[in-house]
């Protein structure tokens, strides 16, 4: 009978992972892996071969290299969203790439991303979003010590073109209430608006978050921050409608209009923005999205005076940049205004 000798950091993360497929919570998952790692450290553990359940070395590990690297993303907190997506991400580049993690090289990274960005049309976004994912999965591996050399420590992002999207005027904001057939609608229409949310924010929200008084609400943006926005009076009374017309008990501010009344997603949201558009000729050609929504308010703050800052704040920005770039289309009127003002 043979024995092999267990890796005490793996068998702790295999023991995480299963724990994790039970919803532990973040924090509980943390705690378990120091203690384990402190009162394993001082033993040896062998694992009986004849049993047939040893993992041999010649067999290619790609699933259980996956599982620890989401696992780490877990343990520093990285959301479930954003968890299952670099999992869907790199189970799509092992189909392509179809090699032992061992044998991977440079070479067909490149090969990879070339595909995708030639065959598949990939966007420069797509693509530099695709590249991160396994940028940051083999340089975990390298950090870990499972994989002698890094083949993605020379992959660089691509150049994007940031170009000003398009947003929507006052008047034609009020042509897509009109089309709103309820406050449900009406609702959503105008916190999208008033707040500049996120549309993940937006379906996120519970009753629980939502300050009538000063009318404000505390959403949980990316990498799990925490803010505080602002809706105008108009929101206000068409949630307070909303909510008086609901029968249910879920916790959600905003749920799916037939039973069980499920909390909305991002795709119901986008499908009721669609059965507006079609609902009035004169919005046919108006863009109709959540980012539309959350573009123009940014739009509107700048060319009103606001300060960048305020801006990015209200958006949930950490750079600056993104918001000059991606959201800040500044009309010539404001620049020739502040010409006027700051020169004379």
């Amino acid at each position: 009978m043979s024995e092999t000798a267990v890796d005490i950091h793996n068998l702790v993360n295999e023991i995480l992972i299963t724990l994790e497929k039970d919803n532990a919570q973040q924090n509980e998952l943390s705690k378990i892996k120091m203690v384990l790692e402190m009162h394993l450290s001082e033993y040896s553990i062998y694992k009986n071969d004849s049993t047939g359940t040893a993992v041999s070395n010649n067999i290619d590990k790609t699933a259980f290299y996956i599982q620890q690297f989401l696992l780490s993303m877990k343990l520093r907190g990285c959301t479930d969203s954003s968890i299952i997506n670099y999992g869907g991400e790199l189970k799509n580049f092992f189909l392509f790439v179809d090699k032992s993690i061992q044998d991977i090289s440079f070479v067909d990274l490149q090969n990879f991303l070339a595909y995708g960005k030639i065959r598949k049309k990939w966007k420069d976004r797509t693509y530099n979003a695709k590249l991160i994912i396994v940028r940051s999965f083999f340089s975990f591996l390298y950090e870990e010590d499972y994989i002698s050399s890094n083949p993605g420590k020379k992959l660089h992002e691509t150049k994007v073109e940031h170009k000003i999207g398009t947003t929507i005027n006052a008047y034609q904001r009020e042509e897509i209430k009109c089309a709103c057939k309820n406050e449900k609608e009406y609702a959503i229409c105008e916190m999208l608006y008033s707040t500049g949310v996120r549309i993940s924010e937006l379906c996120s929200l519970n009753v629980s978050d939502i300050n009538f008084q000063n009318m404000s609400a505390i959403v949980y943006g990316k990498g799990r921050k925490e803010r505080e926005v602002y809706f105008n009076a108009s929101t206000k009374l068409h949630i307070e409608k909303y909510l008086d017309t609901r029968m249910d008990n879920n916790p959600a501010l905003f749920v799916i209009s037939k039973k069980p009344y499920a909390r909305i997603t991002p795709n119901s949201v986008r499908t009721m923005l669609k059965r507006i558009k079609a609902r009035d000729e004169s919005i046919a050609n108006i863009a109709i999205t959540p980012h539309v929504f959350r573009r123009t308010v940014g739009t509107d703050m700048i060319n009103k005076g606001a300060p960048l800052e305020l801006v990015a704040e209200k958006l949930g920005h950490t750079k600056l940049d993104t918001t000059r770039l991606c959201y800040a289309s500044i009309s010539r009127t404001t620049v020739q205004q502040a010409s006027d003002k700051y020169i004379g």
